[in-house]
């Protein structure tokens, strides 16, 4: 049983519809805040990466959740940071990017049998001329999007939560993340839940 920070970045402006977010967890057990300046600096050196008519705002506050149940346990607070606003100058594709896909060192019981926890964080949208004709990520778009994967893993006890299987259930987990890949190819992005 582990208490998670939750921190959600909202991303404005643009073909952005709607609240468009990315939700991380960060362990909670050290007692520390989670970090968010440092997160802030991650997207700030990848911001190429993003159209320059969107932004990602980083949050001042949020939830502390029980991560076997999801329940609220308490709240985290951090200094302000200032927000990102995307460095490329051609426009995005709508609701296509990257998407960093999160290894861990856990076994959870799924619908199929015991399997190894994975996450995913999508970097939706991205401006368009990171995308080679074919479908896959320009190099330099692919090494920027590898960078970013890193440098948030660097940021603090980065986790990845598994949501009971119930609403009312205590199933739930986390685990750390281990490693962050991106694939060379487009990410559709259906929903972004939490």
């Amino acid at each position: 049983m582990t208490s998670l920070h939750r921190v959600v970045l909202e991303w404005s402006g643009g073909s952005v519809v709607g609240r468009a977010v990315t939700v991380l967890h960060y362990s909670a057990s050290d007692n520390v805040a989670p970090p968010v300046a440092a997160l802030q600096t991650a997207f700030t050196t990848a911001r190429a990466l993003f159209p320059g008519n969107v932004t990602i705002s980083f949050p001042v506050a949020g939830d502390t959740i029980q991560d076997t149940t999801g329940d609220l346990v308490g709240v985290w607070s951090a200094p302000a940071v200032a927000s990102v606003t995307g460095g490329a100058s051609s426009t995005q594709a709508a609701g296509v990017g990257a998407c960093i896909g999160w290894t861990t060192g856990g076994i959870v019981n799924g619908s199929k049998g015991p399997r190894k926890l994975r996450g995913r964080t999508f970097l939706v949208p991205i401006s368009a001329d990171n995308y080679q004709a074919n479908g896959t990520l320009v190099d330099g778009a692919l090494a920027v999007s590898q960078q970013l994967a890193l440098d948030m893993m660097g940021t603090g006890p980065l986790a990845v939560w598994h949501r009971p299987s119930s609403a009312t259930g205590s199933d739930g987990g986390s685990y750390g993340v281990i490693s962050g890949r991106v694939r060379d190819k487009v990410a559709f992005l259906s929903s972004r839940r939490d």
